[in-house]
């Protein structure tokens, strides 16, 4: 039994420093002059959006991986709905190709992407409140 609490304080710990880390990676890669979490594929189009887009990807699914690493070590009884879920990365999605694109000073061209990631992740949210959901139910 005592090895198990110890087992359990280890993988807390180690979700812990990976959480923290991911959290880093996102914010060094946004305000970086150089980027420090790329894959060296070829892009499709050989194009600047491309791989910013990509980049926004990325450090998103970056950005969600830390903080559901840090709720889960935190809050360790936590449960998530599919709303809450899809709600985070949309908003992880909003809120990382804000700031990419303001940086690069590019936000007018790309801006119809952000809209619809707030606009999809303001409507998930509402539609997942339990009011809601009850009035679809018989």
């Amino acid at each position: 039994m005592k090895k198990m609490r110890k087992l359990k304080k280890f993988y807390f710990f180690l979700v812990f420093v990976v959480a923290s880390w991911s959290l880093v990676v996102v914010g060094v890669s946004l305000f970086a002059e150089e980027k420090i979490l790329f894959f060296p594929w070829n892009q499709s189009m050989g194009s600047d959006f491309d791989s910013d887009r990509l980049e926004v990807l990325r450090l998103s699914l970056f950005l969600l991986g830390g903080y559901f690493g840090l709720i889960n070590v935190a809050f360790p009884e936590a449960q998530f709905s599919s709303g809450h879920f899809l709600a985070s990365i949309m908003t992880s999605l909003t809120l990382v190709g804000t700031i990419k694109l303001l940086l690069v000073d590019r936000f007018p061209n790309d801006a119809i992407f952000i809209m619809a990631f707030a606009l999809l992740g303001m409507v998930i949210i509402l539609g997942s409140r339990p009011s809601v959901r009850r009035y679809f139910i018989d």
